[in-house]
């Protein structure tokens, strides 16, 4: 190529290298063979440094909406998640509310039964305990309806981090002290 300027495809690539690459206008000289003054006056006439910051910006924004989008598509699955061990952790902190004024009682009776011969000496003895299980109401369980009532309290912290309220009141007041 010469120094005068080569036919416009190659000072078209040389551009391009330019403004998608890193490369100086010294090293994009050398590797074409022109230059560095016949080089930089093309750039310079053809303003390959705004083109350059332009795609350079271009891309920037592409990078950070992809990136943006990875992001929010991994804090979606994290918050869909999160509510769904909430609602999960609610159904059974519901089940254990309703269950806070109930008690098992275990009842166990012993039968014993003694086997004798023909001198009324005992020859086999048999002991037979059964087991039964009872559910009585009864007062209810303060310290069972604190654990509740805690767990409750992280369910609502955890989903107000999750939806990113933070420290709106949702109108739900747990009470700790009982």
């Amino acid at each position: 190529m010469s120094e005068r300027g080569g036919d416009m495809a190659d000072w078209l690539k040389i551009r391009n290298e330019y403004v998608s690459g890193s490369i100086s206008y010294r090293k994009l000289a050398e590797k074409y063979g022109v230059s560095v003054n016949t080089l930089t006056r093309k750039a310079v006439d053809g303003k390959w440094k705004e083109d350059r910051e332009k795609q350079y910006s271009r891309i920037t924004a592409k990078v950070q909406q992809k990136t943006a989008e990875v992001v929010s598509t991994k804090e979606a699955n994290r918050i869909g998640r999160i509510l769904s061990a909430a609602d999960t952790l609610l159904e059974k902190l519901e089940e254990a509310a309703t269950q806070l004024d109930t008690h098992i009682v275990t009842n166990k009776v012993k039968t014993k039964t003694v086997t004798y011969n023909d001198g009324m000496k005992p020859t086999k003895e048999v002991v037979v305990e059964n087991e039964s299980k009872e559910v009585v109401a009864g007062p209810i369980d303060r310290l069972g309806l604190q654990q509740v009532t805690a767990a409750l309290k992280n369910i609502k912290d955890t989903v107000q981090a999750a939806e990113g309220q933070g420290g709106q009141d949702s109108g739900v007041h747990i009470i700790d002290d009982l």
